[in-house]
């Protein structure tokens, strides 16, 4: 295989990360001519054979086999994998390892706006008020064109207090929400590609303190949330948290309804290079 012709299969998978949206089949015949063509890349071009490579596993979701092949592309050639290797540890819910990932990239490189805003998404979870200030002061916005991007970031900053408060009254400690956030993201990403948002409601009554988290996910029926929110289960109960841990926190999985998704939205909630 030609240069041109790996670069144009590489162009191939991105251009499918970036448009599709639904659940997955991970036997579509594309992934297994995709993978083909990775390890064809990877005897002239390594690195980006191997994050080809991580891609069609993240669109089949196997997402630990896509965080393996991206690291190794991230280890022969930081400049090819960074980001979407920091994505794809995010999509697999290893949000404190994207977070370590993303301040390095910010220190290399302070115009990464893909960095940063793959900061202030995981930051949320992790609730990493450190990380999130020194990302922020590490990127560099001279003439302001990045308001609406840091926005959020900074919304975040201010927040950080209330949302460890209410955590601390619903006795969920921060590893809880962590590991449940995590469980949450692997059963929605082995199922899923594509876009979604995550509210969180703090809701306090006779009862006590409780974390609503609505996980709304475009391109899918009811039926597909509940096929996710199966997983999710399933792996709650596997995991080592017990039922004291977590019964503060009710997710849900929910249809995106078109409105409620900004185009700039979109786009930062993607998170693959193009």
């Amino acid at each position: 295989m030609t240069a041109p012709q790996a670069q144009s299969k590489l162009n191939e998978v991105y251009e499918f990360m970036m448009s599709f949206q639904g659940m997955i089949n991970p036997n579509n015949i594309r992934f297994s001519r995709w993978l083909r063509d990775a390890k064809a890349l990877r005897k002239s071009d390594p690195a980006k054979g191997f994050i080809m490579e991580a891609l069609v596993y993240r669109a089949q979701g196997k997402l630990d086999k896509a965080v393996d092949y991206a690291k190794k592309s991230y280890q022969l050639d930081k400049s090819v994998a960074n980001n979407d290797y920091a994505t794809l540890l995010s999509n697999a819910g290893l949000f404190e390892e994207s977070v370590k990932l993303v301040l390095i990239n910010l220190q290399e490189d302070n115009f990464n706006t893909h960095a940063v805003n793959r900061l202030i998404i995981d930051s949320s979870i992790t609730i990493d008020k450190d990380a999130l200030s020194q990302g922020l002061s590490l990127f560099k916005d001279p003439n302001h064109n990045y308001k609406d991007l840091l926005s959020p970031g900074y919304s975040n900053l201010e927040n950080f207090a209330e949302k460890i408060r209410a955590l601390e009254q619903a006795n969920i400690t921060l590893d809880t929400f962590l590991a449940v956030s995590s469980i949450a993201t692997r059963a929605l990403n082995s199922n899923y590609l594509g876009n979604s948002k995550v509210s969180v409601d703090i809701q306090r009554n006779e009862v006590g303190t409780f974390f609503i988290i609505d996980h709304k996910v475009a391109n899918v029926d009811i039926d597909d949330c509940f096929i996710i929110h199966d997983k999710y289960t399933d792996d709650l109960i596997d995991s080592d948290l017990s039922f004291k841990d977590y019964k503060r926190i009710v997710y849900n999985f929910l249809p995106l309804e078109d409105d409620d998704l900004s185009n700039d939205e979109v786009r930062n909630q993607k998170g693959i290079l193009v």
